[in-house]
Formats: structure tokens, C-alpha cells, sequence
């Protein structure tokens, strides 16, 4: 899947002298609504346009954004031989209007660029893709989604078509919506204070419905068109997890996907060779569907991944999740008697039940009105919320662990009758020994619990934030459960509930709590280190072995709850003896 034609770095170093050969056309076009949308369509050299005109690439910006600061990109689109057509998104940069984030009217306006442009003399009107990082990379999924005439295939990069329920994941508000409707260089529609409106008064239900009206994930089997995506692990605003699914429904029918899951997201640095990467993907990708075949097997979905170490090391699969990978389900048990310290991660769950408490304790004078002011940040954001959390962590892995894909939780939890935040979340933990101990939060995994019952335990799960990461010899993988979930130790990453909160979760046979973390590979944790939170059986226990299925061998635990001859053999379904293992 990587680049085949490997053009991209001469495309940059000649492309200023390439700009001089192009034609560049300035236009205001005036929408339905009367509304003016400035835009620019680069045109290659005119000896270089086919007989049946140029191949078209519109690219769109993101939110805040603006055409200009697509002009880098559209000259090495136009360099590559394709008309170029960016535009200011209504509200932004020199369009007028107002924008209704990414509702119906910007629907309604994509339709009627494409349309201009397919209009114009020398463009192919039946060979134009689309392409966008953010919120243009949602305009890509919406001509797909809506099936424009004229789009043969989309690039999107940085957005899901969850775009708008990754904002709101699990009864919780990311603080990234409050960026998103915060910005300077947007002039909004009324509907952002609305927005604005529900989300201090923690009307969820509102909250709900305008991202039901915004969401395209439900709308993914309508796309007809071949689709590459980039989206990088660590993006605060949109997950991975979207495209996973996004990829397996499109995969299914048959639609070409390609994808790169890796690093660039939201808030992330930006890494110049994976940005080049990605980039040569997409125009390999409008090379191959807009001008002429290039790529071998578009059929097959591949999937380019890279780790989080130095360097983003790539890993290439036509699968997802990827061959070999399995669920390691890990359960809490209360630290071991007489050591101090967190409590521990079993493979098996604990016997009897354990109860585990955290809890928020909240300044009511400080308003929700401010947080919304400062961003969910500062030192007096900081004192007004204080979380008691709970932390667990595994026995040292023998061997590098991979972790790739989506880890879940089920949690059993109740309340002191007001909602509170269960937020679960993942580290790589370095025991003492080398240095200090130190916990490095790898994802997310928000849950918000509306209704609340101070007498009755429920069961509820919540899915993170998906990953890939491998956690290296002798580390732990790490737990915590808190109703603060902070991004870095200054900013918020859930918009935390404004009240003060008593909850509990719950750990009991036959494991009512537990934690799937998402693996790869083999590696594990010592068979001969006993698990440091298990007590001494009560019962005679067959556990289910692990891994399973497995290749070429797997582990069988059982407890015994008195000394005695032990005899344990393997049948086949239809009662057959095939083995006596003990």
C-alpha cells in the first residue's frame, strides 16, 4: 500500500516553479440563499489537458480554516495534473454567511460548487474526487453519503462519518466541542449558542438530537464511491474508531477502501514524513481512480498502521483487527493484603465481591458558565473539581505487548443518586526500579451515568478511545477509574458533571467488572508468577483457557479447593478422549 510512484518530494521542490505554468481563476459565486462563496480553481499547464478535459480534486478546509491555507496543497494537486477548487466555507475566511456546522445549507453548497465546476470548460465532469482534512474531510464523506453527481471517489482525512457522536461519547461531552464552537475565525449560526445552551444546562437529550442530525455514520452503506482515510490514534477530537467501523462496512459490500491509522490527528505534533505519506496515498489514490489505473488490487482493504514508538513504524494488513490479534479480559481485585499501592489485574475474576470507591467533590460556586469561559481549564477550574479515582495494574509482561484496536469496559457501578462520570482510563505503567513509577496514559474510555441508583448495582460499558501501542518488557498495563477525566493536567477531556458525587463499582464472581484490552501477537505475563491479588479457592474452578482460539498454545487454570489427586483431560465435542493433559 505504500507510495508507488514516490514524486511527492519533487512536486515540492518544484513547485513554485510549476506555479508559474498555472492558471489560476478567482471567482464569487452566489448560492441559492443569495450568499457569496469565494473560490479558486487551478488549472495545469494547458498543453497537459486530456481530450476529455482535466481530472478535478476539490479540497476543502477545515473549520476555521480558509482556502488560502489550502494554497500549498492545491499547487501540488494542480502540479500532479489535476484541476484544483478550493473555497471558503460559508462563514469562514472571505465567504459570507453564517455557519451552521456542517448542516444542510453546506450540504446544499457543496452540491452547487460541484455542479459550477463541473460546468466549467476543460474539467472532466465525470472525474472529480473530493478531499479535506477535518471539516473538509467531512465534506468528502457527505458527497459520498449523498452520492453528488459527478464525484468518482473521496480522500478524507482527520473525520469519521461519527464526526459529530465522537464529540458526545457514552452520556459525555468532550471539551473539544467547546473549542470546536469557540473559534475566532467562525462566524456561527444562531444554532451554536443553542448548542451552547444545552450543554451548560447538561441537557443530554438536546445534545443527543443535534447530533443525530449531523451524524453520517448511519448513513455509511450509501456510498458507492471508492473512499481512502487518514486518522491518527491520538486525535482529541475524532477517534479511530469510527473509520474502523466505517472500513468494515464498506469492505463488506465491496467498496474500495484503503486506510492509514497512525499519527497527525487533532493536537497532535505534526510528523512531516507520515504527513508526506499520507498525502502521496491521496494522490496515488486520485491518480489511479480519476486519470488512469496505477495501484495493484484496489479491491483488497488495506490497512496501513503505525505503533506510537520513534519513528511510527509501519504495519500493513488487508484484515482489521489484524491476523492474530485477541481479547485479553483483565479483572480488578483490591490491592494484595499488607502492601501498599494499587489494586491489581487478575486474568480471572476475584471470589466473593470487592467494592471499590471514587468520587468528585465540587465547588458549586464556581459556574458552569465560567468553565465554559476558560475552556475547561485553569487553576480555578482545577480547584473547584477534586476526583478521588481508582487505580489497578497488571503483573510485568514477559515481552513487548501489542496493543492495537478498541479496548471496552463492562462496569458495575451504582451511585449516591445523582449522575456521575465513570471514565476508564488506559496507561503503560513503569513499576519502581529503574526510576520512579510513572503512569502514561495511553486512551480514553468515557462513561457518563444519567440515572443513578444509590441502593442497586447496574451494569454498564463503555467503549475507548482505539489504539496502538506496545508496552514493553517488565512494564504493566494500568487502570483507572475516575469522574474526572482530564486530557493533560491542565485541560479537561470530558466536561465533567457539576456536582459532588459518591460512587462505587463493584468486582464479584463470576466478574461483573472487568476490562478487554485489545492484543496482538503472543507475548504475555509470566505463567510462573502467580497472580499477586488471588486468594487461596474456595471451590473447584475450570478457567476458560487463553488465549482461544490460539496457535500454537494456549494456558488452562483451575483451582482446587482441597489437596487431591487431580486428572484433567481434553475431549472432542462428540465425547471423545483425546487427551490427558494432568
Amino acid at each position: 500500500m505504500r507510495s508507488l510512484c514516490g514524486y511527492l518530494s519533487l512536486v515540492l521542490a518544484l513547485g513554485a516553479l510549476v506555479a508559474r505554468a498555472q492558471t489560476t481563476i478567482d471567482s464569487s459565486l452566489v448560492m441559492n440563499d443569495g450568499v457569496h462563496i469565494e473560490t479558486t480553481l487551478v488549472l495545469p499547464p494547458d498543453s497537459t489537458r486530456p481530450a476529455g478535459g482535466f481530472p478535478a480534486v476539490i479540497y476543502v478546509h477545515g473549520l476555521g480554516g480558509n482556502k488560502d491555507g489550502s494554497a500549498l496543497i492545491g499547487t501540488i494537486i494542480s502540479a500532479n495534473g489535476f484541476a484544483s477548487f478550493t473555497y471558503n466555507v460559508r462563514g469562514q475566511g472571505t465567504s459570507g454567511g453564517l455557519s451552521t456546522i456542517m448542516g444542510p445549507r453546506e450540504v446544499q453548497d457543496l452540491r452547487d460548487l460541484v455542479a459550477y465546476l463541473r460546468s466549467r470548460p476543460g474539467i472532466n465532469p465525470d472525474a472529480i474526487g473530493i478531499a479535506g482534512g477535518s471539516q473538509g474531510g467531512v465534506h468528502a464523506w457527505i458527497a459520498a453519503i449523498n452520492r453528488i453527481p459527478g464525484i468518482t471517489c473521496i480522500a478524507t482525512l482527520l473525520a469519521p462519518p461519527s464526526y459529530a457522536a465522537d464529540l458526545a461519547p457514552n452520556n459525555t461531552i468532550k471539551q473539544q466541542l467547546q473549542a470546536e464552537l469557540s473559534l475566532g475565525s467562525v462566524r456561527f449560526d444562531p444554532i451554536r449558542d443553542r448548542i451552547r445552551s444545552f450543554v451548560l444546562m447538561e441537557n443530554m437529550d438536546s445534545v443527543r438530537a443535534f447530533i443525530a442530525q449531523r451524524d453520517l455514520s448511519p448513513y455509511v452503506d450509501s456510498v458507492r464511491i471508492p473512499v481512502i482515510q487518514s486518522l491518527g490514534w491520538a486525535d482529541v477530537i475524532f477517534p479511530v474508531n469510527g473509520a474502523i467501523r466505517a472500513r468494515a462496512q464498506l469492505a463488506a459490500r465491496g467498496i474500495p477502501i484503503w486506510s492509514y491509522f497512525g499519527t497527525n490527528g487533532h493536537s497532535e505534533p505534526i510528523n512531516v514524513p507520515e504527513y508526506l505519506f499520507t498525502v502521496q496515498m491521496m494522490l496515488d489514490w486520485f491518480h489511479h481512480w480519476l486519470k488512469a489505473p496505477m495501484l495493484p488490487d484496489v479491491t483488497t482493504p488495506w490497512v496501513t498502521y503505525a505503533d506510537d514508538r520513534p519513528g511510527w513504524p509501519h504495519q500493513e494488513t488487508a484484515v482489521w483487527p489484524p491476523k492474530n490479534a485477541h481479547t485479553l479480559r483483565l479483572y480488578p481485585y483490591p490491592p494484595t493484603p499488607g502492601v501498599q499501592g494499587s489494586g491489581h489485574l487478575g486474568m480471572s475474576p476475584a471470589t466473593g465481591q470487592n467494592v471499590f470507591s471514587f468520587s468528585l467533590a465540587y465547588d458549586s460556586s464556581y459556574t458552569s458558565e465560567r468553565a465554559w469561559n476558560e475552556s475547561y481549564s485553569g487553576t480555578a477550574f482545577l480547584n473547584a473539581f477534586k476526583p478521588t479515582t481508582v487505580r489497578f495494574r497488571s503483573q510485568t509482561v514477559v515481552d513487548t505487548l501489542e496493543i492495537t484496536g478498541i479496548p471496552r469496559a463492562r462496569l458495575t457501578l451504582r451511585g449516591d443518586g445523582k449522575p456521575f462520570q465513570a471514565n476508564v482510563r488506559l496507561y503503560d505503567v513503569t513499576p519502581e526500579g529503574a526510576g520512579p513509577e510513572t503512569w502514561t496514559l495511553l486512551t480514553h474510555m468515557p462513561l457518563g451515568v444519567r440515572a443513578s441508583n444509590s441502593s442497586s448495582n447496574a451494569d454498564y460499558d463503555a467503549e475507548g478511545e482505539a489504539l496502538s501501542h506496545r508496552i514493553p518488557p517488565f512494564h504493566q498495563i494500568g487502570i483507572e477509574i475516575t469522574p474526572l477525566d482530564m486530557y493533560d493536567t491542565n485541560r479537561a477531556h470530558i466536561i465533567p458533571y457539576f456536582r459532588s458525587v459518591s460512587a462505587f463499582m463493584t468486582a464479584a464472581w463470576p466478574g461483573s467488572t472487568y476490562f478487554d484490552i485489545p492484543v496482538v501477537g503472543n507475548a504475555w505475563f509470566p505463567e510462573s508468577v502467580p497472580d499477586p491479588a488471588s486468594s487461596l479457592p474456595t471451590a473447584v474452578v475450570l478457567h476458560q483457557n487463553y488465549p482461544n482460539p490460539f496457535n500454537p498454545s494456549t494456558t488452562i487454570r483451575f483451582d482446587l479447593a482441597t489437596s487431591g489427586e487431580v486428572r484433567l483431560e481434553v475431549y472432542t465435542v462428540t465425547g471423545q478422549r483425546i487427551a490427558t493433559l494432568v
